[in-house]
């Protein structure tokens, strides 16, 4: 990998991270991270801008009062120049007085001043040692052309200063050139000064616009992060939340409309239960309804022998070992007949959910009295291979419902006879239970949709839809599995799977 392809990667990833956390942030603190930052790089923005113009505003007035400053000593200076071509004055003396003079004031924080003949040798300086020396500088070359006044800043000792070449003419004649530097640590103190002020300013105008974007978030923010935080709650089913509303103004519409949505839900989700159950105890009902020849047999056998012995009774009656002996058949019969209503009781009653361990081999054969008739007529063997100790917790009433609806579904597919298997076992700290049978089998286009309500390939008028449909909402209420393998002409497995918390 190239060296540059590293570079780029490590500039990639720390913004990938900032990207990251960005997302991870609340719609509050986004707003408030965001907006702080757009105010501290604006105020940063203007702070330079600001900086940069009173730097210019005194730079330019600095050197204008230069300007300034050498044309006015300009002119005593051309007249002691011409003193001196007159004779009138000693050559030197009084440009060198007055020259030291200038230097000398306090008022101006001059480096040097010097006056330079028409050739750019030193006429007079306050260095004397500088006497007599001929200047070829850049600023003295343009001076000694120039009819205007020469201007260029540079460094002397570390410090910033503006050198000045005044031309010293009149008309066109021209007598020489007046050079001096002035320092610009005043105006360097000036801008530190402003620096320091711009940015007292900034920091006060920085912690106002937080404190400012602080209550905004507060009053717009803070209401639409607590409705995401309510609608979040309300996502499973918790519909008892509500929006504290405040204020008259489109958050609060925004409120009540949500409160108003919430309401209508929880009046739709009852109304959805009650259909719900509703549509489970009729199903209960339709099963009990199936298994009616099945009742019939288990009802009309005893009845049968129950008429046999009132008769015997009415004939021979008064025969107190065939009373007791006939009083004994009729009792077993009514209890036979007692156990069956109970158990028709039992399956289609409305029960409330009441989850507990439940032995697995027990209830199926308890449901396989319920369809042993269908079985036999049907010419359908069966077989249980759940082990004794297996077992799972769940309402009794929704597991003999679950069987029930496979054991129909396993007779349906069988008309012609057959043999339905279950079996269970333990596996990765689960239950399952598989119901094999070999009928009919499931035609692929069907298998996906077979758990939907009122899916039935059954003629019209012989089946609900509902049978299997009811199943899977039982398997799915206990956060169990159910899936089915199947072809056409193959039979069919159907397999329950209990999550371990359920098992036992």
């Amino acid at each position: 990998m190239s060296r540059a392809h590293d570079a780029a990667w490590k500039f990639e990833v720390p913004k990938m991270k900032a990207l990251q956390f960005l997302s991870n942030l609340n719609l509050q603190y986004k707003f408030i991270l965001i907006t702080t930052s757009a105010i501290i790089i604006l105020m940063c923005i203007v702070g330079y801008l600001a900086v940069e113009r009173e730097r210019s505003i005194l730079y330019t007035g600095f050197e204008r009062q230069g300007r300034l400053l050498g044309e006015t000593l300009a002119i005593p200076i051309i007249n002691d120049l011409i003193y001196e071509r007159l004779g009138l004055v000693e050559e030197g003396g009084l440009l060198d007085n007055y020259i030291m003079e200038i230097f000398s004031r306090r008022d101006v924080d001059l480096l040097y001043i010097a006056i330079l003949n028409e050739e750019g040798r030193v006429i007079s300086h306050n260095n004397i040692t500088e006497f007599g020396k001929v200047y070829s500088d850049p600023l003295t070359m343009r001076s000694l052309k120039a009819n205007y006044t020469v201007t260029q800043p540079f460094l002397r000792n570390g410090r910033d200063a503006l050198d000045f070449g005044v031309p010293l003419s009149i008309g066109k004649k021209r007598w020489g050139t007046l050079k001096f530097a002035i320092s610009l640590e005043k105006v360097e103190q000036e801008i530190v000064i402003t620096i320091k002020k711009i940015v007292i300013l900034t920091l006060l105008l920085i912690v106002t616009g937080f404190i400012v974007i602080l209550l905004l978030s507060k009053r717009f923010i803070s209401p639409i992060t607590h409705l995401a935080g309510t609608m979040e709650k309300t996502r499973g089913d918790y519909l008892d939340a509500k929006v504290e509303v405040r204020g008259h103004d489109e958050l609060a519409v925004l409120g009540e409309k949500f409160n108003s949505m919430i309401e209508r839900i929880r009046q739709a989700n009852e109304e959805l239960k009650k259909a719900h159950e509703k549509m489970v105890q009729s199903e209960k009902l339709a099963s009990i309804g199936i298994l009616a020849a099945g009742v019939a047999h288990e009802i009309n056998n005893p009845l049968g022998a129950l008429f046999n012995c009132h008769y015997l009774l009415d004939r021979d009656g008064g025969e107190a070992g065939l009373r007791g002996k006939y009083l004994g058949f009729m009792r077993e019969g009514l209890e036979k007949i007692e156990s069956t209503v109970n158990k028709l009781l039992w399956m289609s009653r409305k029960a409330e959910h009441a989850p507990v361990p439940v032995n697995i081999r027990n209830t199926v054969e308890s449901v396989h009295s319920f369809v042993e008739y269908k079985l036999k007529k049907c010419k359908i063997g069966f077989v249980n291979e759940i082990p004794d100790d297996l077992r799972v917790i769940i309402d009794t009433h929704d597991f003999q419902q679950l069987l029930l609806n496979l054991f129909i579904n396993a007779i349906h597919a069988m008309k012609d006879g057959g043999l339905m298997k279950i079996r269970g076992y333990r596996e990765d700290s689960a239950v399952r239970v598989e119901v094999i049978d070999s009928g009919c089998g499931i035609a692929q286009e069907n298998i996906g949709r077979i758990f939907d309500p009122f899916f039935t390939t059954k003629p019209a008028g012989e089946g609900t839809g509902l049978g299997l449909w009811l199943t899977y909402e039982i398997v799915r209420s206990y956060d169990g599995e159910i899936s089915v393998e199947s072809e056409a002409g193959k039979g069919a497995t159907f397999t329950v799977r209990f999550p371990a918390k359920q098992s036992k």
